[in-house]
């Protein structure tokens, strides 16, 4: 399941997901950053995973070459995280991000949020 997160506002796109991903709801994350790059110079993302059980393999497939597409415009982007291979993912997929990914255990959420909106280098 994929929700939209309050956070979402002018460049910033923060989601959750949860339990099972299907192509429907990479679709949907896929549109709504494409909308926002379309409007703004660099989106910053703030992707939740939390209690994920199970991602569709094509969804899981497309939405890593969108990544290495579009990658380079993406602005800031903090995973946040709870099991070994959500960091393993964000460590995959950094070097096609302009800036990397930084990846937060789930008890440091606010944190993640907090240097993707101050825009904090500082660890």
């Amino acid at each position: 399941m994929l929700e939209i997160l309050p956070e979402t506002h002018e460049n910033i796109l923060a989601v959750r997901i949860s339990g099972e991903l299907a192509i429907a709801d990479f679709d949907a994350y896929r549109n709504l950053l494409r909308d926002l790059m379309q409007l703004c110079d660099e989106v910053h993302l703030y992707y939740e995973m939390a209690d994920v059980k199970w991602v569709h393999p094509v969804a899981a497939i497309e939405n890593a070459l969108f990544d290495v597409v579009h990658g380079l415009d993406y602005g800031r982007v903090a995973m946040v995280g709870e099991k070994w291979w959500q960091k393993l993912a964000a460590k995959l997929i950094s070097p096609v991000k302009k800036y990397g990914v930084r990846y937060y255990e789930m008890a440091d959420k606010e944190r993640a949020m907090r240097w993707l909106l101050e825009g904090e280098w500082k660890l």
